[in-house]
């Protein structure tokens, strides 16, 4: 009896450790289809094509790396381009100056026909028609949208990111919906307020909003659970994003972009130019080039902005009849773009001042070198007209 039961327990023993066995095996080849699932993704992200790795050997030199981001989607068969930014990291910097281009912003025409990608030529024919971004990517797709837009801007692109946001309906119905102003929306209801917004939203405004309001989604899709979540996540965003960035890359600069579109809108460099409008009530932008020259020459500095594009109001804080307005006109002359000249809330200013109204002091650093033995002071304010206020106080004098 003895020995049977030894017996009994060897036999027992037996199956328990084959069944210790097996789950170990079906644990390494579920990670391995973890690995392999998830793997594959990250390398169908990347966009292997010869121009678009040709664009990240473009030289750094001392201006930094430029990204180009925007947004894309088709109605009734039509693309329509609206959301471009070009975001410049300085070297050795963690926060990009962020550059807004309206997307019905006029480009003329790079002829480059006998080049070939990534290759320079001097023989650039301009032509007089001129064209919307769109019309470029209508007709070669990113190469030739980012071919044209960095012959126009005179930098080089070095990375590109390029959301198709006819993605965003299957994304919200995969997440489940969106709550907004207490109703959950579908996707297809999501979208529509996702394209149109509020009816009176700037260019700039709607831009800024689409961009926070993709990175909400992807913060919200990577909320679900389970353990393929983040591969399938990954999947579905998959046939909508287009890039040179690896997904590691993408990974380290995903929390720079977040940061970066929560700004408030006068903290992002339109790029410079007018809006007009045509005979049929359509507006379009018509860039400034001498500007957008300085502006681009300025890329890798910590302060990138001409003279130009620097607003100013000028307060008369000394009493002294016509001091704002001298000051006022001394500023214009220097470049800047004085927006409001008026008296202050007294006539009691001892000193002058140099009041930066948003987060970037160098505005004000710039006004400050033409108001000897003024203070300069940081006090933000929200939507305010003015980049810089100057306040004349009693120490002024003009020579």
């Amino acid at each position: 009896m003895e020995r049977r039961s030894r017996r009994m327990r060897k036999r027992d023993g037996m199956p328990l450790s084959r069944i210790y066995f097996y789950l170990a095996l079906v644990l390494f080849i579920a990670l391995l289809l973890i690995g392999f699932r998830f793997g594959g993704a990250h390398r169908d992200l990347q966009n292997n094509a010869a121009w678009a790795l040709a664009l990240r050997k473009a030289p750094l030199e001392e201006k930094g790396a430029n990204y180009l981001i925007y947004g894309v989607y088709t109605k009734e068969g039509e693309y329509f381009l609206e959301d471009i930014f070009l975001l410049n990291y300085p070297p050795g910097s963690t926060s990009p100056h962020i550059i807004f281009i309206p997307g019905e912003m006029l480009l003329n025409r790079m002829d480059n026909s006998s080049a070939t990608a990534g290759q320079e030529t001097t023989e650039h024919l301009e032509r007089e028609t001129f064209y919307f971004p769109v019309h470029f990517y209508e007709e070669g797709g990113a190469k030739l949208l980012l071919q044209q837009l960095s012959y126009f801007l005179g930098v080089p692109i070095h990375y590109f990111l390029e959301i198709d946001y006819g993605g965003i309906p299957e994304l919200v119905d995969y997440r489940g919906g969106i709550n907004y102003r207490g109703y959950n929306l579908k996707g297809s209801e999501y979208y529509d307020y996702f394209l149109h917004g509020e009816a009176e939203d700037q260019p700039l405004a709607r831009a800024m909003y689409r961009m926070q309001a993709l990175s909400n989604l992807v913060e919200l899709i990577g909320e679900k659970r389970g353990i393929f979540s983040k591969s399938r996540s990954l999947r579905k965003a998959l046939p909508y994003l287009d890039t040179n960035l690896t997904w590691k890359e993408l990974q380290g600069l995903y929390p720079g972009l977040k940061e970066a579109f929560s700004l408030r809108e006068h903290e992002v460099i339109n790029i410079p130019g007018v809006w007009r409008r045509q005979i049929d009530g359509e507006y379009y932008f018509e860039p400034e080039r001498g500007l957008i020259s300085y502006l681009m020459a300025n890329l890798g500095r910590d302060f990138i902005l001409p003279r130009e594009l620097i607003t100013v109001e000028v307060l008369n804080g000394s009493g002294v009849t016509g001091i704002a307005a001298k000051v006022a006109e001394l500023l214009r002359e220097e470049g800047f773009q004085v927006v409001n000249v008026a008296n202050a809330d007294s006539f009691d200013y001892p000193m002058s001042r140099v009041i930066a109204r948003q987060s970037e002091i160098e505005p004000a650093k710039e006004v400050a070198a033409y108001i000897p033995g003024a203070e300069l002071l940081k006090e933000e304010l929200k939507d305010f007209p003015a980049m810089v206020t100057v306040i004349i106080g009693k120490n002024f004098k003009l020579d």
